[in-house]
């Protein structure tokens, strides 16, 4: 292309313009350039990397930590008389014997489950002859005797915290009574 000097001014002939320039210049696109296919092959290699699946068979998967859990204390207050407030220790003791028995037959049930899972996979361990079969199994094993070891921990943490509510109620249970023992005389109905 051939630019034309023009002049815009003709009194004026040292200032001069290139045509172009008087109008605003248009963006300007370009087509991309055609690839070769041995580029296009070398890119994407280079994006993908190569990876190689193995399928793995499992039968089980590891458990997880959990964080124990304290029990929660639910100690309602007793309106009433000292009269009444000792019957309902009474009442609080019996339960909590009897929830400090009921969390001993569940531990020994847990326990005597996990135990009998642990020899059954152990008896099947002994006839296997797979790799993955036996690393799965073992795996298995140890994710049952990390369960049998939190539930120890569980049941120690649960059997002491009922423990402990216990002896503060038989201690609040004598107090309440010796203290009704001396006001016996003013029992309502008695």
């Amino acid at each position: 292309m051939v630019k034309k000097l023009i002049f815009p001014e003709p009194d004026r002939p040292y200032k001069s313009f290139i045509e172009e320039d008087l109008y605003e210049e248009k963006e300007r696109t370009t087509l991309p350039r055609p690839r070769h296919e041995k580029e296009e092959y070398e890119r994407e290699e280079e994006k993908r990397p190569r990876t190689i699946e193995v399928e793995r068979r499992t039968i089980h998967k590891m458990l997880t930590e959990e964080q124990l859990q304290p029990l929660r204390e639910v100690s309602p207050k007793v309106i009433g008389n000292l009269f009444d407030r000792v019957e309902f220790l009474r009442q609080r003791i019996t339960e909590t014997q009897s929830a400090i028995e009921t969390r001993k037959k569940l531990h020994d049930d847990i326990i005597q489950e996990v135990d009998t899972d642990i020899a059954d996979k152990q008896k099947i361990l002994a006839k296997l002859s797979d790799v993955d079969d036996i690393r799965d199994f073992k795996l298995d094993i140890s994710s049952l005797r990390m369960e049998k070891r939190r539930e120890n921990v569980q049941f120690w943490r649960d059997i002491f915290d009922l423990s402990t509510q216990l002896r503060e109620l038989v201690e609040e249970h004598q107090m309440e009574t010796k203290i009704a023992d001396l006001f016996k005389d003013l029992r309502p109905g008695g």
